[in-house]
């Protein structure tokens, strides 16, 4: 029996990949260039993810694990540099600080769950028995 789950994580990927981009270039436009590098990584890492799902066999099993392992990795120096915000915030200006602090905070949150949660389950798919079985790897 094949394994649907392969299509499931293919189309999710698709889909983040064009509300990341939706996202960044109409809600969250930056004018620092590295900023703007780090944000525009999740969505170009989201389609070799994708990609590689679509693709299949060894080298889509290759690429969805180097897709996602560069999705987390952004999403985690992405977080990284929140915090560092919210604690210069929280330090910096007081009380208006600290509120701005909650809020970055509440941000990383959902930088968790908007962006970490499906590829974590997705490779922790392509790294178990099944998934490489369906990848033939």
């Amino acid at each position: 029996m094949r394994d649907a789950r392969r299509w499931i994580y293919g189309g999710l990927d698709v889909l983040f990949v064009v509300i990341y981009v939706g996202a960044i270039w109409k809600v969250i436009p930056n004018r620092l260039p590295s900023a703007q590098v780090h944000l525009w990584s999740l969505p170009i890492a989201m389609a070799i993810l994708g990609a590689g799902m679509f693709v299949g066999g060894r080298r889509g099993w290759w690429t969805a694990i180097a897709g996602g392992s560069l999705v987390l990795a952004s999403a985690f120096l992405l977080i990284a540099r929140i915090l560092v915000s919210a604690s210069f915030l929280a330090g910096t200006y007081g009380a208006f600080g600290k509120a701005a602090a909650s809020f970055a905070l509440i941000t990383v949150l959902l930088v968790i769950e908007l962006v970490v949660l499906v590829p974590i389950f997705q490779v922790k798919y392509l790294m178990s028995r099944r998934g490489r079985q369906t990848f033939n790897r």
